[in-house]
């Protein structure tokens, strides 16, 4: 009798254990667990704009990429990322394409030759690429800096003038969208 008693006891504080964990658990919301972040991002294309909103690029060069900076900052709960320092997501719509044969780069090596005391101009062969690709025109990822600003680099072709380049900026579910029109 006694040993049913205590089975019956310890059945008993086991139901009553689990029905105090799940009310505790269930007491608790995901904020509680998981603390929420505030995020704040933005984006500067360092470029004039026009009345609605558009970034103007002028292209610069028709024969080869035309380079610019974009820049932004980042704050988490209204501080600067710092250890970790967080990984930014960019993408755009535009590509080109590299051909197998074309021309990859020409290199020029320039020295004073000390036998002769001449300046000396050499061109290299240049590099000829292997295979097809399709080249994006923004680099895909960057990291904060220690002030909290987030850049990556733009460099569309001449071929692309008159497009509207959209560039976004992607940290967890947030996104920055702007758009870059190309003269």
């Amino acid at each position: 009798m006694k040993k049913r008693l205590n089975e019956d006891v310890i059945i008993f504080l086991t139901y009553m254990a689990i029905l105090f964990i799940l009310m505790l658990l269930s007491s608790c919301t995901k904020d509680d667990i998981f603390p929420s972040e505030k995020i704040e991002m933005s984006i500067d294309t360092r470029l004039p704009k026009d009345v609605n909103g558009y970034s103007y690029f002028k292209l610069y060069s028709s024969e080869t990429q035309n380079v610019h900076r974009i820049s932004g900052s980042i704050r988490i709960n209204g501080k600067i990322p710092d250890e970790p320092r967080v990984k930014v997501e960019w993408e755009n719509n535009l590509y080109w394409n590299l051909k197998k044969g074309d021309t990859i780069a020409t290199i020029t090596k320039t020295y004073l030759n000390y036998y002769t005391g001449q300046f000396t101009i050499v061109t290299l062969p240049p590099m000829i690429n292997s295979v097809n690709a399709l080249v994006p025109t923004i680099n895909k990822v960057s990291y904060n800096s220690a002030d909290g600003s987030i850049n990556t680099i733009i460099a569309p072709k001449w071929e692309m003038r008159g497009d509207t380049m959209t560039v976004v900026v992607r940290y967890k579910d947030i996104l920055k969208t702007e758009k870059i029109i190309l003269k």
